[in-house]
């Protein structure tokens, strides 16, 4: 008789993060945000690498670099747009961490941490700058929900131009977010975090750092 090989077991997922105790501190090195305190039973015995962007243990790094494969993914992702992690958190305080077309602001919630949960984000660029699929940065519009920069936008753009009456995606046309000076980086408070769900959060605490380290008033964010 035939033997039928035995299927092998699945892997067996790694405990979430959710149970984890977590605490920001300030890095000085890297300037992303900080550091997480975990309980000494749920540490992972293959986790023996650290990565310098979403400081977390991993079990190994992308090769040649300081970073773990998921921030690696998330700089390519960005990258293909032109923008560096401390632009796009700039394009994102400047459109007050919300879609630029519709408003929408709702996301899962991930606590803070870098990679819990996936962006619902979407970077959108001029495709008739740099094609529909990368960008050099230069043709990057905003920052829009899934929806917007999927269906509304593209089928506004392809109206005649008589028949645009929307204030709002005209004014978005005309006048990208990206592209207005308060897009510009911030050192100091762009380039301390990575995206999260609190980016807002990330954002005020620095620039309040930055505002007592001048002697001013905190700025209020967007």
């Amino acid at each position: 008789m035939r033997q039928v090989a035995a299927r092998a077991q699945p892997p067996v997922p790694k405990r979430s993060l959710s149970v984890r105790c977590l605490i920001f501190a300030r890095t000085e090195e890297r300037g992303v945000l900080a550091a997480r305190r975990v309980q000494e039973s749920d540490w992972d015995d293959d986790c023996d690498e650290f990565c310098a962007l979403c400081q977390d243990w991993v079990p190994r790094l992308v090769a040649g670099s300081e970073v773990c494969a998921r921030c690696r993914r998330m700089q390519r992702r960005m990258w293909k747009y032109g923008l560096s992690i401390a632009r796009y958190n700039a394009i994102w305080r400047a459109q007050g961490f919300r879609c630029a077309l519709c408003g929408d602001n709702a996301e899962a919630c991930d606590m803070g941490i870098p990679h819990e949960a996936k962006s619902i984000w979407q970077i959108d660029h001029d495709h008739s700058c740099c094609g529909p699929l990368r960008s050099r940065g230069c043709c990057v519009r905003g920052i829009l929900c899934k929806p917007c920069n999927l269906h509304r936008l593209p089928t506004y753009e392809r109206w005649p131009t008589e028949l645009r009456d929307s204030p709002k995606f005209d004014s978005y046309l005309n006048d990208p977010p990206a592209r207005k000076p308060a897009a510009e980086v911030i050192d100091g408070r762009d380039n301390r975090y990575l995206p999260t769900s609190w980016s807002f959060i990330m954002d005020r605490k620095y620039a309040e750092e930055l505002a007592a380290k001048d002697g001013v008033d905190s700025p209020a964010s967007p």
